[in-house]
């Protein structure tokens, strides 16, 4: 935070700041420069006009008080922004110290209002109101702390730390057992990680997740619950699986440089057990247990129209966007370009068939964001985290229920970006044939997608009704994996123009696939 932040001076107390418009104006106009420093603020590339208090909520546990506060972030050009900011005020403190803010000058004395996630009150607070199952009445409706069945409500509290960890929330992790993310940018509804964690956890039974161990929700009269926080399961894991598959990758590009081509056997076993797990997740969500939000669906005309609409607007959108950063891209990439322009008529015409396709598979709550960056490597198994859901889509879109194969898709993606990272830019293969390159990347690629194909379709089983047919499958896995590669588009024209090659290159492959089965 800045160490220059001026004094809040007020004539109220720290006990009722939730009441106290001068203190919180003096708060929020020090906020602009701090927000800009911290790793949770998301506005950084847009103009930030104000910041403005939207709540503050009370919450007061054995002699202390905590504000949870709600920020709103107006820009320029952009609907605002909601950010949540707890506050504790301490004796003592240092700009050095971990969340400073400023200092407090008010009728109850002199202080310092730091960030309480930094505070170990408050840090115990939470764990306790949480173990205890508590809903609190504070100035504007109620915090529900949902204990979940993984943390016993016999467990004591021992001691909390921040881990060091970039993230775009705060994390405290508790009695070297319990990990807790607070959620920084808050949605207008429950955050979908929680949903799916506690319902895999209590109702799928599904056991290769961090397991569900409690939120915290702040309830309102007539308005969705808003999702402030989530506990979990601490998860002791090597690596993730894109470092995971990297590091394998590094003896396969080696071997590759030596002039053989060369895959470990535990590399096929380990693609195959991590479709098994995809599966097996695939199926926890399908068995909706009762409750209604996971119960899974057809393709109905509502959402086949929605569908379309989706996949038209992604296409024109990120060729619109192709269009205006031509001059960025390299004569490979535009000859790749040029293939995805003359080959749009084709591409929207496979969309189309979203609307008239005899469709008879069902539609799941699915992971959503789904690749290799989002499963742990244990070291013989692996875990799969990350459920907030795709990042440029609502909250609201983030819980559609699509075809579990959009997941597969993903994963399949993340794949084929990892053998294409490796090859395409490292510096071992900077000088070696472009074409080469490009064999030896789709061998491997090919090789591991039928491998995770094979052992999911056979862990999925011939009986389950999430696919109704070979055709449909065929059908689902080739449009979610084009899907995949038009978005990949805009992440990279965004960040890094030198790959737009990888997915330009995806959308290359599944055309090819489209064409030889329209002969």
């Amino acid at each position: 935070m800045d160490k220059q932040s001026a004094a809040i001076i007020t004539t109220g107390n720290w006990d009722n700041f939730y009441q106290d418009p001068t203190g919180q104006r003096q708060l929020l106009d020090a906020m602009p420069p701090l927000m800009q420093r911290a790793r949770w603020f998301g506005g950084k590339g847009r103009t930030l006009l104000s910041v403005n208090c939207d709540h503050c909520l009370r919450l007061q546990y054995q002699g202390h008080t905590f504000f949870l506060f709600i920020l709103e972030a107006v820009y320029e050009n952009y609907e605002p922004d909601y950010y949540l900011l707890p506050l504790a005020k301490v004796e003592s403190a240092t700009p050095e110290s971990p969340g400073w803010i400023c200092p407090w000058q008010g009728s109850d004395g002199f202080g310092f209002i730091i960030d309480a996630t930094f505070q170990p009150d408050f840090q115990r607070c939470i764990f306790d109101l949480l173990r205890d199952g508590k809903k609190i009445e504070t100035n504007s409706g109620h915090l529900l702390f949902d204990r979940g069945k993984y943390l016993p409500e016999t467990e004591n509290y021992y001691f909390s730390i921040n881990p060091v960890v970039e993230q775009s929330n705060s994390c405290v992790l508790y009695n070297d057992r319990f990990f807790m993310k607070i959620y920084r940018k808050l949605f207008r509804e429950t955050n979908p990680e929680s949903e799916m964690l506690k319902f895999l956890t209590e109702k799928g039974h599904f056991t290769h997740i961090p397991a569900y161990a409690g939120s915290l929700t702040w309830e309102r009269k007539d308005t969705p619950p808003v999702t402030l926080a989530l506990m979990m399961q601490k998860v002791d894991a090597r690596k993730d699986n894109w470092a995971s598959t990297g590091d394998e990758l590094n003896d396969f590009l080696h071997a590759f440089l030596k002039g053989s081509f060369s895959i470990h056997e535990f590399v096929f076993e380990n693609v195959a057990l991590l479709a098994r797990r995809t599966a097996e997740m695939h199926l926890a969500l399908s068995h909706s247990a009762g409750v209604r939000e996971f119960a899974p669906v057809h393709f109905d005309n509502p959402y086949r129209g929605w569908l379309f609409r989706h996949l038209q607007q992604l296409l024109d959108g990120r060729m619109e966007m192709v269009k205006n950063n031509k001059h960025r891209l390299d004569e490979e990439a535009l000859r790749m370009v040029e293939v995805l322009t003359k080959k749009r008529n084709l591409i929207l015409k496979f969309f189309e068939q979203v609307n008239t396709r005899p469709l008879q598979s069902l539609r799941t709550r699915i992971h959503g964001d789904y690749h290799l960056g989002q499963v742990l490597y244990t070291g013989g198994d692996f875990v799969i985290i990350d459920f907030e859901g795709e990042p440029e889509s609502s909250i609201t879109d983030r819980k559609i229920k699509h075809s579990p194969m959009k997941d597969v898709a993903g994963m399949i993606r993340s794949f084929h970006y990892a053998v294409c990272a490796k090859l395409y830019f490292s510096q071992e293969a900077k000088h070696r044939d472009a074409q080469g390159l490009h064999r030896a990347s789709d061998r491997w690629f090919y090789l591991i997608r039928d491998t995770f194909l094979e052992a999911y379709m056979e862990a999925i089983g011939k009986d389950t009704p999430l696919y109704h047919s070979k055709s449909e499958v065929n059908f689902l896995f080739h449009l979610h994996l084009i899907e995949k590669a038009i978005y990949e588009l805009g992440y990279e024209l965004n960040g890094r123009p030198d790959w737009v090659k990888i997915p330009l290159k995806g959308i290359e492959q599944v055309v090819n696939e489209l064409e030889k089965f329209s002969e």
